[in-house]
């Protein structure tokens, strides 16, 4: 059987519910020929991307899913782009905020 890595976020931002969290844990152990592997994710800066790739790492899944929330958005929204750069309008769930700082030195 084929491995599914999904991720959600845990509640932020003031919240006591994230709609990332709540849907990945009510899938079921196995879909369509995938066994899946859910895990929560930290809401803090580095931290939850030190946590999916351990859990990569460590399961070796033939598929990786991450699932988050964009508050005021009515449809599913794939991120189509991605950059070198952190800037935080709130505070992670470790009250860090940063201000246009790169995700790796040095990075593109």
């Amino acid at each position: 059987m084929k491995k599914l890595l999904i991720t959600g976020f845990e509640p932020f931002g003031g919240e006591d519910v994230n709609p990332s969290m709540e849907a990945v844990m009510r899938l079921p152990s196995q879909i369509n020929g995938y066994s899946l592997t859910r895990i929560i994710l930290p809401v803090v800066f580095g931290k939850a991307a030190e946590t999916a790739i351990s859990a990569a790492d460590e399961l070796h899944p033939d598929v990786i899913l991450c699932i988050g929330q964009a508050g005021g958005r009515a449809a599913i929204t794939p991120e189509l782009v991605g950059i070198n750069l952190r800037n935080a309008s709130i505070p992670d769930n470790e009250h860090n905020k940063p201000s246009y700082e790169p995700v790796i030195a040095g990075g593109e």
